[in-house]
């Protein structure tokens, strides 16, 4: 099935909602991928790049440590909880809308293995909407929300956007992610 990119619902976010994104502490919170290796990263559009958050912390755990269910405390002392609250709204295409399956969209593309029809439709969008919502796939519940914000690749904050506040992952947030998914962090050896 082809994706009607004028069909896609769009959701508003307003200004002052925070999105959360965990990253190596060595990195900043501000990197958009084009590379392939994230499911949303614009390939085909060489002057755009996705960078991933999600609406809660918990989303971005998840994000970032996937289905690696023991975890090291060093692994998570060297990443960081960055905190980035929006200066304005912005209107992203909402891939959790119901609607976005009459214009083409299945579970398949926020969800699936092979990420070329995920990339494929974030090329598309990079160049025409500021970015993308999805429901994390590694959270079966479904209810934890990933954002894909699109700008120019690499690494740095865009103009007019607010810097991240960024702090160490919190006992708070591990043992949420224990609780809630199974999560083991156990000491270094």
């Amino acid at each position: 099935m082809t994706i009607d990119i004028d069909r896609l619902p769009r959701r508003e976010l307003n200004a002052g909602r925070r999105l959360y994104r965990i990253h190596r502490a060595v990195h900043g919170a501000w990197h958009f991928s084009n590379d392939g290796r994230g499911r949303f990263d614009p390939t085909a559009s060489p002057n755009r790049g996705a960078c991933y958050f999600a609406e809660n912390p918990l989303g971005a755990w998840v994000e970032a440590f996937r289905t690696v269910m023991t975890l090291a405390e060093d692994d998570v002392h060297a990443r960081v909880l960055s905190t980035v609250e929006l200066p304005h709204p912005i209107e992203v295409v909402d891939l959790t809308n119901r609607h976005a399956l009459a214009a083409g969209v299945t579970a398949a593309v926020t969800a699936g293995g092979d990420y070329a029809e995920s990339q494929q439709l974030a090329s598309a969008l990079a160049p025409i909407a500021p970015g993308l919502r999805w429901r994390v796939r590694h959270d079966l519940e479904q209810t934890l929300i990933g954002v894909a914000l699109f700008g120019r690749p690499g690494a740095g904050k865009p103009r007019g956007w607010p810097e991240a506040s960024t702090q160490p992952i919190g006992a708070e947030l591990i043992r949420d992610a224990e609780t809630s998914f199974g999560y083991r962090v156990v000491p270094t050896p």
